[in-house]
């Protein structure tokens, strides 16, 4: 039970704001709200410490519900959260100093080992810290790694790569023990029910190299379909506590990048051997669902399995076929043609069931990078979600839900796929906003918000100047989706039961998933190997969700970085944009001829001073009243780039003849 905000001490995570402040996120006891702790009170914390807090009354004003109302300061460090950090080195006087390149870490650490004589100023290395701040002392670290020149194409993966923890090379043995996988032969193959005489495709990505799910499908007499899901067996190769097992373990999933991937598994499995390539045997694990005309499925069994793709498909190619009618295309794949349209046809049934349950869908575009035949950044544009993309979402929304339901219901311990309902002081924060832009959210009669509401809200934005910032502000209110070994249902999918099982070769939870259905099929659900892996579940759900968000950080920021590289060759360049979100000190633009955002500080804005209304959400020119809200389009000039930081400074595009005066009232400084 949380203790009230009158408690005197809280222990818990301090997470630091590159200006000095932060706020801790208590665990003991736990707090409804996380505490404030203004910059001169965070003492020697830096960012990721367990540290213990005294609560103090608050002196801020509180403008807007769901802001936290504690406030504290740090006496105590429990435990440090960091023991490496990486920056640049330089030399000051007679010591050799390491500035972070993390902002959040707010100390310069002296170097006091050697080694550090050796290497040049400026270059990127890893500081193992061994004196942590302190009153009145410097961090002191010796040289772990060089990673290398500022200026090499490759530093910025290299940085976050270690940053987050993804390990690039596989250890030796590993490798030797995927060098051992072999093709499927005759003795592979018995007692595996075959399908290979099925019509089998799989969809992927143009760039895709690891397939692991594949899709047969046949209507039935009576309306029904029958669909058949077939993912890739990777557990009959990486067995248990093996090299193989430990180091997908310790990865936990692949990481995708715009021009590679790091993967979970190494390339003789992800790409050969497990995956399932067109022409020839492949070991699966097959969910055979029967599908009735409203989404329901009324049977469903389980199986060890081989298959033969008879295609490999890309999403543009079956979208062309389907939606565009393309002719050359559809005589090409004549004899897939039934499928896909049975497969289409099924997919909206699904669909439609979901959105009836209250499934959200926020449907926002992702950047995708297009590179030039020399490798060159050529274009950032927004990710096409077509219907291609959409059949196969749905139908592995339907493998995932079967197969955690069969888990369930026989009792098997499992790992799920959850997410919780929303924190309600973060939706009456979200609402605040969104009701300045006229939406509302009905509550439940016992005072909670259902999925169905926010897929409610989702429709009504649907096409408006604010609907990405507001889903992006709406997404934040939510929890984070995370692997446990207790089913709490998943909020976002409106599903009472949920796992992941359609991406072993990527997903580390799958191949368990996998073991446990292995074990419910062969009927083996008790014994020393059972309890073993049950009693593990836990660790390795927890394992995955860490392994999961610092992927999902990684990823977004090597996307910056592109789009900071991308910019930095065209500074001075005029764009036609729109605002996307308001701040005191500017606003954030997306431009509309490549899929880059920026910010535009308010001191750019020149012919006046501007203030925030916070209640409409908008800059106000003081004199003149113009106005710069959510949704409007204007013309940027590129400013500054700073790809080191992923920073892009945009400044209007504002007519020379607008006031003289106005534009020397909006040289009052403005904090960022």
């Amino acid at each position: 039970m949380a203790r009230k905000k009158s408690a005197e001490t809280v222990t818990g995570r301090f997470v630091a704001h590159p200006d000095g402040y932060g706020f801790v996120i208590a665990e003991d006891p736990p707090l409804e709200q996380d505490v404030f702790v203004p910059p001169n009170k965070v003492g020697s914390a830096v960012d990721g410490d367990t540290v213990r807090v005294r609560l103090v009354p608050s002196r801020r004003p509180r403008k807007r519900k769901g802001l936290s109302s504690l406030e504290g300061e740090i006496f105590a460090i429990v435990s440090r959260g960091r023991e490496t950090i990486v920056g640049k080195l330089f030399r000051y006087r007679q010591g050799i100093y390491v500035a972070p390149l993390d902002e959040r870490y707010r100390y310069t650490v002296r170097l006091i080992d050697e080694q550090a004589k050796k290497i040049e100023d400026g270059m990127i290395v890893v500081v193992s810290i061994v004196v942590q701040p302190g009153p009145n002392q410097r961090p002191q670290g010796k040289i772990r790694e060089v990673l290398g020149d500022p200026d090499d194409p490759e530093i910025q993966y290299k940085i976050v790569c270690h940053t987050y923890e993804i390990p690039v090379e596989f250890p030796k043995e590993v490798l030797q023990e995927a060098e051992l996988a072999e093709e499927p032969d005759g003795k592979s193959i018995q007692k595996r029910k075959d399908f290979r005489k099925l019509l089998t495709v799989t969809i992927d990505g143009e760039t895709s190299r690891d397939f692991d799910d594949a899709i047969s499908i046949e209507k039935l007499k009576n309306g029904h379909f029958r669909l058949w899901v077939h993912i890739a067996d990777v557990s009959h190769y990486v067995r248990p506590d093996t090299p193989l097992d430990r180091e997908a373990l310790l990865r936990g999933t692949s990481v995708y990048f715009p021009d590679r991937a790091v993967p979970m598994l190494p390339e003789k499995l992800s790409n050969q051997v497990c995956s399932l390539n067109p022409k020839v045997d492949r070991l699966t694990m097959s969910a055979v669902m029967e599908v009735d005309d409203q989404g329901q499925v009324t049977n469903a069994e389980f199986f060890r399995s081989v298959i033969c793709s008879d295609e490999r498909m890309t999403y543009t190619a079956v979208n062309k076929i389907l939606i565009d009618q393309d002719q050359a295309l559809r005589r090409r794949y004549k004899s897939l043609l039934e499928s896909f349209g049975w497969m289409l046809e099924l997919s909206r049934i699904l669909r439609a069931m979901r959105v009836r349950r209250g499934a959200i869908d926020f449907d926002l575009p992702e950047a995708e990078v297009e590179y030039d035949d020399k490798g060159e950044i050529a274009d950032i544009v927004r990710s096409e979600r077509n219907e291609a993309h959409r059949i196969i979402e749905e139908l592995m929304l339907l493998a995932n839900e079967t197969v955690a339901q069969h888990l369930a219901g026989r009792e098997i311990p499992s790992i799920y796929r959850v997410h919780e309902d929303p924190d309600p002081a973060k939706v009456e924060a979200f609402l605040e906003l969104a009701t300045e832009f006229g939406y509302s959210l009905k509550q439940n009669q016992d005072g909670r918000y259902s999925s169905r509401a926010f897929q409610k809200l989702m429709v009504q934005m649907s096409g408006k100047p604010e609907q990405k910032f507001l889903s992006y502000l709406m997404l934040r209110s939510f929890k984070q989706a995370q692997y446990t070994e207790v089913n709490q249902g998943h909020f976002g999918l409106a599903s009472a039961c949920y796992t992941h099982f359609t991406s072993p070769i990527r997903r580390y939870p799958d191949l368990i998933v996998h073991r446990l259905l292995k074990m419910a099929i062969d009927r083996k659900t008790s014994g020393r190997t059972a309890e073993g892996l049950y009693g593990r579940l836990p660790e390795i759900a927890g394992r995955s969700s860490e392994r999961e968000r610092k992927a999902v950080v990684a990823e977004r920021e090597i996307m910056r970085w592109i789009m900071a590289r991308f910019m930095a060759d065209r500074l001075g360049d005029e764009y036609d944009a729109f605002i996307i979100g308001v701040k005191r000190n500017g606003f954030f633009v997306e431009l509309l001829d490549h899929f880059v955002e920026g910010f535009v500080p308010v001191e750019t804005i020149w012919d006046d001073f501007y203030v925030l209304n916070q209640r409409h959400h908008c800059l106000i020119g003081e004199t003149t009243k113009k106005v710069y809200r959510i949704g409007d389009r204007l013309r940027v000039r590129v400013d500054k780039v700073n790809p080191h930081r992923h920073l892009i400074d945009f400044s209007p595009v504002i007519s020379a003849k607008r006031s003289r005066r106005n534009a020397k009232r909006s040289r009052r400084k403005r904090k960022r």
